[in-house]
């Protein structure tokens, strides 16, 4: 078992002790921890203070809003959100979204904001420390080249989080203590920066009402505990359909069709997986067609 560099932990009851001890350099924001303390095992992260959110008021409110819609503490964990009346009656893929990440045990801890927030992957980058030395780093960490895309420019580690598409096709909004900033567009096109809240401590998840019906599948190598290596959402309007396809590239992509195998083409013709997963990127590319097309039929 890999050990620890020593750190400190904190556990304020105020978000004015919070912001004060986040303002340490080199401190970190923990909830579950299960993304977190495992990459920093593998010296991914090598913070000197833990800031835990158990204490911090309102992380696991759940409030019904005037709209018909639901306001979601980011501290709730995916459990209790899967558990939710409300979610399984008016959001059932958000249900089903929490319900695959990893295993019950993990649910129990992982956090809906950790699961938004949720650090890209790649399998160039989470390796232990000895296994990236090995290659001289990444660039997402401790290197300089992408080895996903050697001649580019940029860090491709996927996005992964299973919540999101659903999110974003059901108009979610993520309030921060300084801003809110809708799903949609909260994740740009870089694996290192791959979202737009800065430094800035999500709180709560917002969803207005229900104006259609969301699917959510999900593909891993094995259906008790991976990552998933292709994530997909849709919904069916008035105009057509929608989709959202992730854990193909930093960020998720929406693509829209006039049925079915329109949606399905428009996404095979979207996305681009690269080598960020052991599966091979070609087949992957292919399952995106068939994982659309699936997922649109069963709307």
């Amino acid at each position: 078992m890999l050990p620890f560099d020593p750190f400190a932990l904190e556990a304020p009851d105020t978000w004015a002790t919070a912001r004060a001890l986040l303002a340490t350099p080199g401190a970190k924001l923990v909830a579950g921890g299960t993304d977190l303390l495992p990459s920093m095992k593998h010296r991914l992260f090598r913070p000197g203070l833990l800031v835990s959110t158990r204490r911090l008021p309102g992380l696991r409110d759940v409030r019904e809003t005037p709209d018909g819609g639901v306001e979601l503490g980011a501290g709730l964990t995916l459990r209790e959100v899967a558990r939710l009346p409300i979610v399984r009656s008016r959001y059932p893929a958000l249900a089903a979204a929490c319900a695959t990440v990893a295993t019950p045990t993990i649910q129990a801890m992982a956090t809906l904001g950790g699961n938004v927030m949720l650090d890209t992957r790649c399998v160039y980058y989470n390796q232990p420390e000895g296994w990236r030395a090995a290659i001289g780093g990444c660039l997402k960490c401790d290197g300089t080249v992408c080895h996903v895309a050697p001649k580019g420019k940029g860090c491709y580690a996927a996005h992964s989080a299973d919540t999101v598409p659903v999110l974003w096709l059901y108009g979610a909004r993520l309030r921060f203590v300084e801003r809110e900033i809708p799903v949609a567009e909260m994740y740009q096109d870089d694996g290192i920066a791959w979202h737009r809240a800065g430094a800035d401590v999500l709180t709560h998840v917002s969803l207005p009402a229900p104006s259609g019906v969301v699917v959510h599948r999900k593909m891993r190598t094995r259906a008790a505990i991976d990552y998933g290596y292709l994530l997909v959402a849709a919904a069916r309007g008035d105009a057509g359909y929608r989709a959202v396809i992730s854990a193909v590239g930093p960020m998720p992509i929406e693509v829209v069709g006039a049925t079915p195998e329109a949606l399905a083409e428009a996404a095979f013709s979207a996305v681009q997986p690269l080598g960020t997963h052991l599966q091979p990127a070609p087949w992957r590319k292919k399952m995106v067609r068939v994982e659309v097309g699936r997922a649109a039929l069963e709307l």
